[in-house]
């Protein structure tokens, strides 16, 4: 199954908002949530979802109510 990247832009996002949509995140009705990456203090947000396409993606997003920007398929990850 494919992996997506999906960037947010969420000026004012909080822990606590993160920790409301958790159980609708781990749901995973169109595709599956992986992993995110916060920056708190811009906003920016980048999580990971496996789906079948980028449009499972957008409507997995749109189910939990969660804009985003961007949606991209990874075509290489790497890490130490």
């Amino acid at each position: 199954m494919p992996r997506y990247i999906v960037i947010h832009q969420a000026p004012g996002v909080t822990p606590e908002a993160f920790q409301h949509n958790v159980p609708a995140v781990l749901e995973g009705k169109f595709a599956t949530f992986v992993q995110s990456y916060a920056n708190m203090v811009d906003g920016v947000i980048v999580n990971l979802y496996d789906g079948d396409n980028e449009h499972a993606v957008g409507r997995e997003l749109e189910r939990i109510g969660f804009p985003f920007d961007e949606i991209k398929e990874l075509q290489f990850m790497a890490s130490a």
